[in-house]
């Protein structure tokens, strides 16, 4: 008898026990599965962190961070959301919630313009206290979005097209540098994105599984989204968009998730969805009044802000502004400090200046945001995504999923068009998670196809995550390959796409490891302090200041020995293109080292009669202002020595001529300065330098 046989004592024989023995053998390769599945997205959220906390805890103090940071804490301690109000509440809430315990009291408010208030005290605020410690908690605290994100991420594409593709568009997600460059910084930027996501998703899966609860979670996500940033108002054309989509195609949705009852076109069913919708629109209402304590006043009690609200409608010059926005004011339909926020992105429309591929261009193009995203989207994600209509990823009863993971990017993306605020991709960054999940789809439906098409997914995978990790920890200049990579980055992009003193604690190393104690240094944003982290170098008047007005440091015409200079300002976005540009000779020559792919350092003699003549000329300002005219005068004149060719020193003599009521040398003055500044960069000059009367300048 064979040793695998039994007695015939009734024992089942070997086929008998293959049943039960295949039933268990399959139910621990099963469990195995999960277990690996769940160990491989634990393992990609460990490595999230990493990308995330390492440069946070890293990073230098970058603009707008301390701006937020009191604001978030004017929040909790006063209700005082005139604070920073051209951004909603919720991430600078969240952002302060790990500072509230420390003994940091914010500065109170002063009667100034609100914005120059909260940036001024907002340095005043983060440097009088242990700042590193403050940043570090407060980055730690906001990348809570991030890893909300992820999950969100994994958990629409397991729903959406299987667990192969919500794993693999997990993958994708952390390795994006995009999102790991503003993941863990304390900017509203993650947290919309993350929010619109979840109001998106919630919006599918009420239309998968109709529900009261559905309905709630897609109304508070919404909400939580329009408290999170401004542009997030495009969620509620969108959500309408995508109802419309649900109505006129009922059928096909139906066929593909039949559970839904979503079978015809009738009115009744287009009136359940329109009511629903309205359901979740007046959630979000809700949810936006609550984050701002449901009042409607900025500030609490007796504090104004300056200036007020209908004074400020004024600026932009739109028909938005001056009709629109008092209506909503008068009847009281949104926060006033909501109101401000808008006003305010209607005002910067008209302000900000735009570099891209190494032009200045005096306002925002409508190709800025593609040209940015072709930038700085990894090579293999960006071909994922165009090999995505090839591989009809929509077939398969996959009509629902593939348009509410379009329409919202492809919307966003036309907004986008129209905005003018070309000062970073981190503007669109709620269109990544939806692009993730597309490529992922798509890498899933190519490693199925056939034997060479697994080794092209997982080559195109694999080259985003390269890509990726060669960047870190320097997310924030992160280009890709086809454009030079991210040490290429300053030449073609500006502000938080390349420089944004994210490097601060690199230059200090760099200095220390060359025993540099004598150097020059021109930063990037005069909201950030340089001396915080002990770089010795002599300050250079930066393009911020000068914007905004504030003291420029005294400089010689010539220098010599060290100089850095951060990419943001050699690019001359708020300074102007060629000669309106002190910096211009630092970004067409080859620096001789490149600190955290965004400083430039430089050795040798400069001339740099320019940046003189506008530090003679902010001396002779801020003499003006004190009405100490002789010395106001002497200052203005050196500046027109050094740079006679600058039309904005001519006009700045003839402000403080009018001052002094010398009203024929005034116009003398206002008449050399408009002729200089219609023969170089107009368009720069009468738009943002220029500040005489109107009846001066050419008609």
């Amino acid at each position: 008898m064979a040793s695998g046989s039994k007695t015939k004592e009734g024992a089942p024989d070997e086929g008998q026990l293959s049943v039960p023995s295949t039933v268990a053998r399959v139910a621990a390769i099963s469990l195995r599965k999960q277990w690996l599945y769940a160990l491989a997205a634990f393992t990609l959220l460990i490595v999230l962190a990493v990308e995330l906390l390492v440069p946070a805890h890293q990073q230098a103090q970058t603009p707008d961070e301390a701006n937020h940071l009191l604001g978030g804490v004017r929040y909790w301690k006063y209700s005082d959301f005139g604070s920073n109000p051209e951004h909603p509440p919720l991430a600078k809430l969240v952002a302060a919630l790990p500072i509230l315990n420390l003994s940091v009291p914010p500065p109170a408010p002063y009667p100034i313009f609100f914005k120059l208030e909260n940036f001024q005290s907002g340095i005043q605020f983060l440097y009088s206290h242990n700042a590193g410690q403050m940043i570090w908690r407060s980055r730690s605290a906001i990348s809570v979005f991030t890893f909300a994100l992820a999950l969100l991420v994994l958990a629409a594409g397991w729903e959406m097209f299987g667990p192969a593709a919500g794993l693999t568009a997990l993958v994708i997600f952390v390795f994006e540098p995009n999102l790991l460059a503003h993941g863990a910084l304390v900017t509203t930027d993650m947290a919309a994105a993350c929010c619109f996501f979840a109001a998106v998703y919630a919006f599918y899966r009420w239309r998968k599984h109709p529900s009261l609860g559905a309905i709630a979670l897609c109304g508070i996500a919404t909400g939580l989204a329009l408290a999170a940033k401004h542009s997030t108002i495009l969620l509620l054309p969108i959500l309408a968009f995508l109802a419309l989509i649900e109505i006129a195609f009922a059928r096909q949705m139906s066929a593909a998730a039949p559970q839904a009852n979503t079978s015809n076109k009738s009115p009744r069913n287009a009136l359940r969805i329109a009511g629903s919708l309205a359901e979740i629109f007046l959630i979000a209402y809700t949810i936006l009044w609550a984050c701002y304590g449901f009042r409607y006043q900025a500030r609490p009690g007796t504090l104004a802000m300056l200036p007020t609200l209908a004074v400020y409608t004024l600026s932009p010059h739109s028909v938005m502004a001056e009709a629109v926005i008092p209506r909503l004011a008068a009847w009281h339909l949104l926060p006033e400090a909501y109101l401000y926020g808008i006003v305010d992105i209607l005002v910067a429309a008209r302000r900000d200046p735009m570099f891209l591929l190494g032009t200045d261009y005096a306002t925002g193009k409508w190709f800025y945001f593609p040209v940015a995203f072709v930038i700085k989207s990894t090579l293999g994600f960006l071909a994922l995504l165009a090999l995505a209509p090839f591989l009809k990823i929509w077939q398969n009863g996959k009509t629902r999923e593939i348009a509410f993971l379009l329409i919202p990017p492809v919307l966003y993306f036309a907004a986008s068009l129209a905005s003018t605020m070309a000062i970073g991709i981190r503007h669109i960054l709620p269109v990544y998670p939806f692009l993730a999940l597309i490529a992922a789809a798509a890498a899933v439906k190519l490693f199925r196809w056939q034997r060479w098409g697994k080794y092209a997914a997982v080559s195109l995978v694999l080259c985003h995550i390269a890509s990726s990790v060669h960047a870190f920890p320097y997310y924030l200049t992160y280009s890709n390959e086809a454009w030079g990579g991210p040490a290429n980055t300053f030449r073609l992009l500006t502000d938080s796409n390349a420089d944004w003193n994210q490097g601060l604690r690199e230059v200090k190393s760099y200095l220390d490891a060359n025993h540099i104690q004598k150097c020059w240094f021109a930063h990037y944003g005069w909201d950030v302090d340089p001396a915080y982290y002990h770089i010795p170098c002599t300050p250079l008047p930066v393009s911020t200041s000068h914007y905004w007005d504030q003291p420029l440091p005294p400089v010689p015409a010539r220098i010599e020995g060290t100089i850095l200079v951060s990419g943001s300002e050699a690019d001359g976005v708020y300074w102007g293109p060629g000669d309106l540009n002190p910096y211009e000779q630092f970004l067409r020559q080859r620096p001789d080292a490149i600190i955290a792919n965004s400083v430039l350092v430089f050795h040798g003699q400069f001339d740099v009669s320019l940046l003189s003549a506008l530090a003679h000329l902010s001396q002779a300002k801020q003499l003006a202002s004190r009405q100490q005219w002789e010395n106001a005068l002497i200052e203005a004149h050196i500046a027109i020595d050094l740079a006679p060719k600058s039309a904005e020193t001519h006009a700045v003599l003839g402000n403080i001529l009018q001052q002094m009521r010398r009203e024929d040398d005034a116009r003398q003055e206002y008449l050399q300065a408009a002729a200089l500044a219609s023969a170089d960069q107009p368009s720069f000059q009468f738009a943002r330098i220029l500040k005489i009367p109107p009846e001066y300048l050419p008609q």
